[in-house]
């Protein structure tokens, strides 16, 4: 084909004008959390005034008006403006808004902002809102005020951006049943989901602390189930002694949860209800203690002394089951229910004879299998009222039922078996989307379970394993961010535990384009400043910051050193426990540590702290002195290394995982440190750590013996009988006449094995040691 000079002249102006302004943007110029597919940059901007209007290509379609609704009234609240629709284009200043097939994606959309105009298209109208919460974030952050801002102008830089969800399903999931929460977090909770693009809210209802739901047919459920007697982590439900008792707990009522239900799906997000079954159901239990299984003679359990905390297989408790997933469906319109599925134990069911005779009659051969039944027999009923079942991987054991969607929370083996066998799978595995983790290593964090999923891990984080081929790969749908409450009573500490890592997966789960894990920081650190204007209590660990210590080889001066600072940020330090701010002094190097301090390290962003870590330091004859173990730490415990236990750095107080505490199971800690001259010494002090629960305990016994040479000692103190119920560190000073020496000892005996009825009972206990002081 031959083209003319002319044509050729036509074509190349063409080509300037319609695309030589868009450049494509690699940089983080462009703040847009979850971060588009395609972002080609244009000049000019387009500016919202109260003249702009919106045209609506389906102007009869009331979903494309919910769609924009955040940013209309957002507009109306922030910049005074009423953005009103017209029934035709203007010529400029206007926002048109178009659902057309040409966008192949259910949920895409693409942009084209110009100074004239902003043009909006997409194949739903989810695609238009998600379109929205991108405009949104490129307006000034005061757009999420909730009060008129004055003197800002609403300008939004020009440029086109093309982009669709990687996976299906993005989700977060909130346990209510370990700590009652109010309905008005929810909604919240809600909001900051849409803002980040995620579309799935999956509540957890229902466990053995807590019933949830309110059930019309069954009230004893949430009379009874819904509260537990006395402090918040206290499980006793004792129904005959309740008028004198402090009760702590809630519950939803049905009107309540349809108005959750009909509020997110104004932000275009399903929710999914989750049932517990057949196990963590001792609230329903306390409540229809006839639904339990009997012991081996046939008797039922003492109630309420022996609560049971797994449903029996008798028919009649799989009446009360599908007659509370009938309420549950009919509030609550999701297409998937969760059945959850995990944790059996199974031990009533080896000797209830109801349930050896159900797997007699049933011909099956364990308890596995008995399980399987179960849940088939659940999907059955659920399948047959037109929805399907998700349960967590733990229903892989005994056979998968048919339709059934897989969460895969044990790592990623059960979702890798699932896909396999050709089910659906949201993978959610702990080490990556367990928001009840620690999130650093700083002391200073709140309680958590344990674990540490810090952001970096989670943004790290690709749902599809590469164990998968291509189309099984295409059934892992999504990933979900769990947040158990078992230690997260407030909502305050639910959103410190969930921004920002869900943030980080609100990205993973969205962004085929995932940009470099500091190109994300330097878009979310802006972004912080939209969840100011909800009140979020958002973490401040966005980097991965440590202070480590050495003994300078020449002055024997011991230094504090900051590791992990990400070159272009701002950072300070504090030694008397204050936050650090920019009235601090500026970090340039290792801080001479020359007494008992605090060193609080911190990142400044725009004056406002987003990172900081803390260390608290001891000095003493101890400190930095060359140490000895005659039996090495495990490799898990070991992340302060072997002289840990006297490096004048003083471990958390309220966990064992961070990089002080030394962990040995099933042996002793005998630990010598050499002052280096023979001196005066009258006290030992050591620090162990107890937590029952986790195999953690305090030692039998723990002496202190002193030597000159190094070889002959001689013992100068002992202290036993040191258990005790408390969990947490437990500090131990033994004072003792003076004595010269150079050489200190010091031995803790393990518990040794774990007594029956306790967690872990016949493993070897776990002894954790932190630092010694020598004075």
């Amino acid at each position: 084909m031959t083209i003319s000079v002319s044509k050729r002249i036509l074509a190349a102006f063409i080509f300037f004008v319609f695309f030589a302004p868009f450049q494509h943007v690699f940089s983080q110029s462009v703040n847009i959390i979850p971060y588009p597919q395609s972002i080609k940059k244009a000049a000019g901007e387009f500016v919202i005034k109260n003249t702009t209007k919106i045209f609506y290509y389906q102007a009869d379609n009331h979903e494309l008006t919910v769609a924009v609704a955040p940013l209309v009234l957002k507009l109306q609240k922030a910049a005074g403006i009423t953005l009103r629709s017209t029934g035709k284009k203007k010529h400029n200043n206007f926002i048109a808004v178009e659902l057309t097939d040409r966008i192949s994606q259910t949920e895409g959309y693409h942009i084209n902002i110009n100074p004239d105009s902003i043009k909006i298209e997409a194949r739903t109208p989810a695609g238009v809102f998600y379109a929205i919460q991108s405009l949104l974030q490129l307006l000034p952050v005061d757009i999420e005020s909730p009060s008129l801002v004055q003197n800002i102008s609403w300008k939004i830089p020009a440029m086109m951006i093309e982009d669709a969800p990687a996976f299906a399903y993005r989700g977060l999931m909130l346990d209510v049943a370990r700590h009652y929460m109010p309905y008005d977090f929810l909604e919240k909770m809600i909001d900051l989901m849409a803002m980040q693009k995620m579309n799935t809210l999956h509540l957890h209802l229902t466990d053995s602390q807590g019933w949830r739901f309110e059930s019309k047919k069954y009230p004893k459920l949430t009379q009874i189930g819904a509260y537990r007697k006395g402090t918040p982590l206290n499980a006793t439900y004792d129904y005959a002694s309740r008028p004198n008792d402090t009760l702590y707990g809630g519950y939803y009522t049905q009107e309540q949860l349809r108005k959750l239900v009909a509020y997110a799906q104004t932000k275009f997000i399903t929710i999914i209800p989750e049932i517990e079954m057949p196990a963590h159901s001792k609230s329903a239990l306390a409540a229809y203690p006839q639904f339990a299984c009997l012991d081996s003679t046939g008797k039922a359990f003492a109630y309420p002394s022996q609560i049971q905390d797994e449903y029996c297989t008798k028919d009649s408790t799989f009446t009360f089951l599908t007659d509370i997933l009938t309420e549950v469906m009919a509030v609550f319109p999701s297409q998937y229910i969760h059945i959850a599925g995990d944790e059996a134990s199974k031990v009533n069911w080896r000797k209830c004879p109801i349930c050896l005779k159900r797997m007699k009659d049933e011909n099956l051969n364990s308890v596995d299998e008995l399980q399987s039944y179960f849940i088939k027999r659940i999907e059955k009923f659920v399948n047959e009222n037109g929805r399907s079942v998700i349960g967590w991987d733990e229903i892989l054991e005994g056979g998968l039922a048919s339709n059934a969607t897989v969460m895969s929370w044990r790592g990623e083996a059960g979702g890798i078996e699932a896909a396999k066998l050709g089910h659906k799978v949201i993978m959610t595995p702990g080490d990556y989307c367990y928001f009840d983790h620690y999130q650093s290593i700083d002391p200073s964090e709140p309680p958590a379970i344990g674990g540490l999923t810090t952001l970096a891990q989670v943004y790290s984080y690709h749902p599809i394993p590469a164990e998968l081929t291509t189309e099984q790969g295409k059934l892992i749908t999504g990933a979900q961010g769990n947040l158990w409450t078992e230690y997260i009573p407030t909502p305050s500490q639910a959103e410190y535990m969930y921004f920002p890592r869900s943030i980080a997966l609100a990205e993973v789960t969205w962004s085929d384009n995932k940009q470099p894990y500091d190109q994300f920081i330097s878009r979310l650190l802006p972004y912080l400043k939209r969840l100011d204007q909800y009140n979020v209590n958002y973490s401040r660990h966005m980097f991965d910051i440590k202070i480590n210590t050495f003994v300078d080889s020449a002055s024997h001066q011991l230094k504090a050193q900051a590791v992990g600072v990400p070159n272009g940020y701002d950072v300070y330090y504090t030694t008397d426990g204050a936050r650090p701010s920019r009235s601090s002094t500026r970090y340039t190097g290792p801080v001479n540590i020359n007494g008992n301090v605090q060193l609080n390290v911190g990142v400044i962003y725009n004056n406002q702290l987003v990172d900081a870590v803390q260390k608290s330091f001891t000095l003493n004859k101890a400190t930095g002195r060359p140490s000895f173990l005659k039996t090495p730490p495990s490799k898990s415990y070991n992340k302060g290394g072997e002289h840990a236990w006297n490096n004048g750095i003083l471990g958390s107080d309220n966990r064992f995982n961070d990089d002080e505490w030394l962990g040995w199971s099933g042996q002793d800690f005998e630990g010598t440190i050499d002052l280096g001259t023979s001196q005066d010494i009258n006290t030992v002090t050591t620090r162990f750590f107890n937590k029952p629960s986790d195999w953690v305990y305090m030692p039998l016994w723990v002496s202190v013996s002193v030597s000159d040479n190094g070889t002959d000692f001689t013992e100068v103190a002992k202290k036993t009988d040191l258990q005790t119920d408390k969990d947490g560190l437990h500090e131990l000073k033994m004072a003792f006449n003076t004595a010269k020496a150079r050489y200190v000892k010091i031995i803790a005996k393990y518990y040794g094995t774990i007594l029956k009825g306790n967690a872990g009972e016949g493993n070897p206990a776990w002894l954790f040691v932190d630092e010694v002081k020598v004075e």
